[in-house]
């Protein structure tokens, strides 16, 4: 690699704000997997940690390998790639080497810790390709949800049939048949994902940046008075909202939600999350009457993940669009029915903690409820109430200080920590289905009180804090 590469791939590092986070999310999963190997190492737990570990610590690579694509992507201008010599091609050298460095970590470990190297290969380049391929195709992102509901309603243990067939070949043929495979449609998604120029270039980037703007929060379908006329339905729900709240003597708490954008109102989220809820529990209920006892259960823990994850977009969403608001914070400050500056951080984070929390309660209410048209009979099962104590702790992401916030966010943190929590998750049910006799009840409990202790503390540190509007207003 030389000079020019390692510039090239010098540009994450140097982007503080995302590199910072993205550095302390890796230190936090390299202690996950220092932890699970110490503790089967200690107690000769089962074979599931090497699987866990697995996970964690590729998922680390792919992560750092997926924000250079970012950066790639963004360096990649129309213009840059016609009229800067060589950069197009470096980029391309960059990212091949990258993805194909992460590709043989992970059939490394694949060696050391399922004794499996030539199929961790191919795992880790189909992921690499399919990564690549949805930076360039946005539709591409649906593929595993069609995968997992399609393997689960249509085909039974798929995963057991490709490796039998597998089997058949030997892994070292099908290595080297998926392999050569693998490579040549390698060198064709580098080349679509980090285009040459010209028109197609340029309307591709146009259609990528306006996906960027709308998963950034700068472009909001719900805002009103914006967005696509075809969907102005959806923001009724706010714009009623909008007008309560402004009559004379509206709640202090609900005004200053207002200032914090369209995102810190959950009655979108609450629609959701009911009518999610009532198609899953029909489509559960349905399996059930099938007499496929086994894949309604999975499909109902999948669907039950699928429903609480709507507490940590929301929190997550709030917390890091609200720097994008701070002219309309400003304004609020002065005007005569805004809170005194002492009062600002208990009503906004109080107003902010119920809603989370409402959203959290109402959610778990309609995992139970699924479990309960599921099993044909009300049965909390562990696994269910560690899905509700392991999203307990998101709630805590809306208490930050915003008036530090830092003004550019990095969306891929947000990714990685979704991503990490459906793997925990999995994880978990995979333990549960394995070993039923865990005391899962014990552990939420103690993720449960464990989670009320730091929001409280984190509460009453905040409480002492300045007004945290304005945000950014005190940023680095």
């Amino acid at each position: 690699m030389n000079a020019s590469q390692r510039q090239l791939l010098m540009q994450i590092v140097r982007d503080r704000a995302a590199c910072g986070l993205l550095v302390r999310l890796s230190w936090f999963i390299a202690a996950c997997v220092a932890g699970l190997q110490i503790l089967r190492l200690t107690t000769g737990g089962p074979a599931f940690g090497n699987i866990l570990t697995l996970c964690l610590a590729c998922g680390l690579a792919y992560m750092w390998c997926g924000a250079a694509l970012k950066s790639a992507v963004q360096q990649n201008l129309p213009s840059n790639a016609v009229l800067v010599p060589g950069l197009r091609s470096g980029l391309i050298r960059v990212m091949a080497t990258l993805y194909l460095a992460a590709t043989l970590f992970t059939a490394l470990l694949s060696w050391l810790l399922a004794g499996r190297p030539g199929y961790g290969l191919l795992v880790g380049g189909l992921f690499s390709l399919y990564v690549l391929y949805a930076q360039r195709y946005n539709w591409l992102n649906l593929l595993p949800s069609a995968v997992i509901v399609g393997s689960v309603m249509v085909f039974h243990h798929p995963l057991d049939r490709i490796y039998a067939a597998a089997e058949v070949l030997g892994e070292p043929l099908v290595t080297v048949i998926g392999a050569v495979l693998l490579a040549l449609l390698g060198r064709h998604a580098l080349h679509a994902v980090l285009p040459r120029g010209g028109d197609r270039h340029m309307a591709w980037y146009r259609c990528f940046s306006r996906q960027q703007a709308r998963a950034s929060g700068k472009v909001l379908n719900m805002e009103p008075g914006g967005g696509l006329r075809w969907l102005a339905w959806l923001r009724a729900p706010y714009n009623a909202a909008l007008r309560s709240d402004s009559h004379r003597g509206a709640s202090q708490g609900r005004q200053m939600m207002h200032t914090l954008g369209t995102p810190a109102h959950d009655g979108g989220a609450i629609a959701y999350m009911l009518v999610s809820s009532v198609g899953m529990a029909w489509l559960g209920r349905y399996l059930a009457s099938q007499g496929n006892q086994v894949a309604a259960m999975v499909l109902s823990t999948m669907m039950q993940g699928m429903l609480m994850m709507s507490v940590l977009v929301y929190a997550a969403t709030v917390a890091s669009q609200a720097v994008r608001f701070r002219a309309e914070q400003g304004l609020y400050r002065l005007a005569p029915a805004a809170p005194a500056a002492a009062q600002i951080n208990r009503m906004l984070l109080g107003t902010l903690m119920f809603r989370s929390l409402r959203l959290w309660a109402l959610s778990v209410l309609a995992i139970v409820c699924i479990d309960m048209i599921v099993l044909g009979q009300f049965e909390l099962r562990g696994i269910t109430f560690v899905l509700a104590m392991l999203m307990l702790p998101f709630a805590g992401l809306l208490l930050r200080d915003y008036a530090g916030a830092p003004l550019q966010q990095n969306p891929v943190v947000n990714v990685a920590v979704s991503t990490l929590v459906v793997v925990i998750y999995i994880a978990l049910a995979l333990v549960d289905q394995a070993h039923p006799g865990l005391p899962l009840f014990w552990f939420g409990g103690a993720v449960g009180a464990a989670t009320v202790v730091a929001l409280r503390l984190r509460w009453q540190q905040l409480m002492a804090s300045p007004p945290a509007l304005p945000a950014g207003r005190m940023a680095v």
